[in-house]
């Protein structure tokens, strides 16, 4: 078999399309939208979303094994939930007995405020435990863009939580303005979870963060890493990494100085992935004032970031980073791109653990930019499996791609 690094740098646009098995299928059915992806401790993808109906919404989500989907199990449903194409719900394996998920519960539109609600299941995923908060604050205020971790035998999680917040997001009409002393902001925050839905060990990893950019979460050899769009009082908009040691997470640094400074937040997180003791992350930016798909490599064995690698810019780069790791400490990266008006397409590039690139491929076109949500991708061995909301405008529907890279 051919590896994944040699085939990709190897390959243009033309033998993408010729040499490799590409497949469109739809598992979750008609009024499916804003899927997620995560593998489980064999390294199967998990594939979520949400259903969509007249009165009510539903978690949902099945397993790839021996190249099929299993049976769609449905984790919770409810009829006040949070539909949204940036921050969404999750269902993972976090330990060999312990699956997780979480969804979003509405609680006063007028602010547009709502709460994480998550489960735990130690049956695979068959039946799910009783639903609870995991904050406490009771404050009418935004909480989600969850990730969870394992630290040992503890698991958590981490999510932006809005409690400090007043007046709005406190977005400045002038971003070369400062943010007034008495204007909160929204918080990073994380919490360790019991089997049994009890909560401890809460923290603030973060006092200032992005208000609705994903976060992300990898498991390497050090400790869980996570990754998030920091905020400064001046506007200044990078991308920051925290890394959990010994039960505390440190405190945040950046990945690399982009200098981004921008009034609101973009809705563009990070991604990040681990490949033996190398992890990787990979970010959007437009502080040169177009687009930047940007990847950093850390030097081995530490959490520290070489310079940063360009992977896509221009006017038609739109962000919405996917990210994985091989098992040969190489990446693959996705990303949106733009024909203009609402059509675009979805693309990958891979990186060795040298940082060498291959070509931009161009997976799939999109016709409706607007619903495609954050599009998802995880790597089973050879295999790239790729998740977006796709459909038209009478009905949503998640599309899932494979992609047989082995070249075998």
């Amino acid at each position: 078999m051919v590896t994944l690094s040699l085939v990709l740098s190897a390959c243009s646009d033309d033998v993408l399309d010729n040499h490799f098995d590409l497949s469109v299928s739809f598992p979750a059915g008609d009024n499916s939208v804003y899927p997620n992806l995560s593998l489980d401790r064999n390294g199967h993808a998990i594939l979520s979303w949400m259903k969509t109906d007249s009165d009510q919404v539903a978690l949902q989500f099945t397993r790839r094994q021996n190249s099929q989907w299993g049976a769609v199990i449905t984790v919770a449903k409810g009829n006040d939930w949070l539909v949204n194409r940036a921050d969404f719900p999750s269902v993972v394996q976090l330990t060999d007995t312990l699956w997780a998920a979480h969804w979003l519960v509405m609680t006063d539109t007028k602010v547009f405020a709502y709460d994480v609600w998550m489960s735990l299941s130690t049956d695979d995923g068959v039946t799910w435990n009783e639903p609870f908060r995991p904050h406490t604050d009771g404050t009418q205020s935004e909480h989600g863009f969850v990730s969870f971790f394992v630290e040992g035998e503890d698991i958590g999680a981490v999510w932006l939580d809005g409690r400090e917040m007043v007046a709005g997001h406190g977005h400045l009409p002038d971003p070369s303005a400062s943010m007034p002393n008495n204007v909160g902001g929204m918080t990073l925050r994380s919490i360790k979870i019991h089997d049994n839905g009890s909560l401890y060990k809460e923290q603030v990893i973060d006092g200032l963060v992005c208000d609705c950019c994903q976060t992300d979460i990898a498991q390497t050899h050090l400790g869980a890493v996570a990754v998030f769009r920091n905020r400064t009082k001046n506007e200044i908009r990078d991308i920051h990494f925290s890394l959990l040691d010994s039960g505390r997470w440190s405190q945040s640094q950046r990945v690399a100085q982009d200098d981004w400074q921008i009034a609101g937040c973009p809705v563009n997180g990070p991604s990040v992935a681990s490949s033996n003791k190398t992890i990787g992350v990979a970010w959007y930016t437009e502080a040169k004032g177009f687009g930047e798909i940007k990847f950093a490599l850390s030097n081995e064995d530490t959490v520290q970031f070489k310079s940063p690698i360009i992977i896509d810019q221009g006017t038609h780069v739109m962000g919405q980073i996917g990210l994985a790791a091989d098992n040969d400490r190489g990446f693959l990266v996705s990303w949106v791109t733009s024909d203009g008006g609402d059509s675009g397409g979805l693309n990958l590039r891979y990186i060795d653990h040298q940082g060498g690139l291959g070509p931009i491929n161009r997976v799939t076109d999109v016709d409706l930019l607007h619903q495609v949500g954050l599009p998802q991708l995880a790597l089973e061995g050879n295999v790239a499996v790729m998740a977006w909301t796709g459909g038209d405008k009478n009905m949503t529907r998640v599309h899932v791609k494979t992609l047989d890279l082995s070249g075998s």
